[in-house]
């Protein structure tokens, strides 16, 4: 044979030799055959880079892995690896640790997963891995229940604690969109400056409304002063004491009533308490007439009957101090039972001649305020009460006033006239004034 006619043919040998020696690395389909890597690439989602497998794995045609080794070699270490297709911002306040250990592969597949974004496990069972916090709330909120945790967090970084998707409230409004239209009403509770967590376990709760805690119990944790207050309290308001909690008057996220309450004034009030302001009750006392129920009563809890602010003697008969009357003196000059005559102190006097003084200022069987006066409204002026206890009776009072005084004759003793110009005058009968009607003086 020709020497000529060797050459082609070892060219040709050569040639076929190549597969067996180092080179750029076949397709995938030359990876993975019925012998070599078969289990690989049949999941549901599939890494686009594993196609070919050069993008990742150093080209390699000889037998590998080695017998030394378990892994194939990378073209560069991970994260650099990743971050070529997924590069990060690296700007962000906050990053996910395995993120930032550039262990990538503590949470997803590099070949394949059927799992969406290669997760290599379902997401709920990937995050307890590292978080095992338990979820055996009674009430769980929606995201955790079903193992979302990225509909509030995200995986990689974040500018906000947490890694959560965005910051404080704002977070929340993306399902609870009403809630974005409460809080442009007057007055918003402060804690939500802080987020909603401030009164919500994001994850799960043993209280309806994921709560923190339960009833009051979770407002007496920014409201202290109100839980020691209700200790030593002798009344206790209804919703408190009944276990209904704050919110049967006062909203919990936003109101356009001062304090947050649900209602403004003494419609709030009379929501529970029907009754007390009837239609024909045209004389109301001043604080019901501005709607501040509260210059009487607190609305918590006091020391005194009926959630009084001040001490007000709830009996028939009281021996006259100062003490007895200091909720009516925070309004009313006390002068007008401490003289005995005056010409300016009250206007029930006959002369000067102190009625009020006479009734009440007694420290036997004196009168208190609401022996003649009603205090919420009543249709006659001066707040005077149609009728007048009397033991077991209830005896019309018949008062009647005129210009400069009036007359009464309760069953405790017959008519008598006052009058403050002509002392003991028979007094004419007053035409009341639509504006007398709808206040008292």
């Amino acid at each position: 044979m020709k020497k000529t006619a060797v050459i082609p043919i070892l060219l040709s040998l050569l040639t076929l030799s190549l597969p067996l020696a180092y080179g750029t690395t076949p397709p995938v389909e030359g990876c993975v055959t019925a012998t070599c890597h078969m289990g690989m690439l049949k999941a549901k989602n599939i890494h686009p880079a594993a196609q070919p497998c050069d993008t990742c794995h150093q080209p390699l045609l000889a037998p590998h892995p080695q017998k030394s080794k378990k892994t194939f070699k990378l073209t560069e270490e991970v994260p650099g690896l990743c971050a070529q297709c997924h590069p990060l911002s690296g700007t962000l306040k906050h990053v996910h640790p395995p993120v930032k250990d550039g262990m990538c592969m503590t949470c997803h597949d590099p070949h394949e997963s059927t799992e969406p974004k290669l997760l290599a496990r379902p997401v709920k069972d990937l995050c307890a891995s590292c978080h095992p916090d338990k979820m055996d709330f009674k009430y769980v909120h929606g995201p955790a229940a079903t193992g979302d945790c990225t509909s509030c967090h995200v995986p990689h970084e974040s500018n906000n604690g947490r890694l959560l998707a965005k910051e404080g409230a704002d977070l929340c409004f993306t399902c609870h969109v009403d809630m974005q239209g409460e809080l442009r009403k007057k007055v918003v509770h402060p804690a939500l400056a802080g987020g909603c967590s401030s009164c919500h376990n994001p994850h799960g709760s043993a209280v309806k409304k994921f709560f923190a805690a339960e009833g009051s119990g979770l407002c007496y944790q920014c409201h202290p002063q109100v839980e020691e207050k209700l200790k030593s309290a002798k009344s206790v308001h209804a919703p408190i004491s009944t276990g209904q909690g704050c919110a049967s008057c006062h909203a919990p996220h936003a109101s356009d009533a001062d304090k947050l309450l649900s209602k403004t004034g003494k419609d709030l009030c009379l929501d529970c308490h029907k009754g007390f302001i009837k239609k024909d009750q045209t004389v109301l006392h001043g604080p019901i007439q501005e709607g501040k129920c509260t210059s009487c009563h607190d609305p918590h809890g006091t020391s005194y009957d009926m959630l009084l602010i001040r001490a007000y003697s709830p009996e028939f008969y009281v021996s006259y101090t100062d003490t007895e009357f200091q909720l009516c003196f925070a309004c009313h000059n006390r002068d007008l039972l401490k003289y005995p005559t005056t010409n300016y102190a009250t206007g029930f006097r006959d002369g000067t001649r102190n009625l009020h003084f006479i009734h009440v200022n007694r420290k036997d069987r004196g009168k208190s305020c609401k022996a003649c006066h009603v205090v919420h409204g009543g249709a006659n002026p001066k707040l005077m009460a149609d009728k007048v206890p009397f033991g077991k009776w209830s005896l019309p009072l018949k008062f009647v006033k005129s210009a400069t005084g009036g007359s009464c004759a309760p069953g405790c003793h017959k008519k008598y006239p006052y009058d403050r110009k002509t002392p003991g005058k028979e007094a004419e009968p007053e035409k009341i004034s639509e504006k007398d009607k709808t206040r008292a003086r």
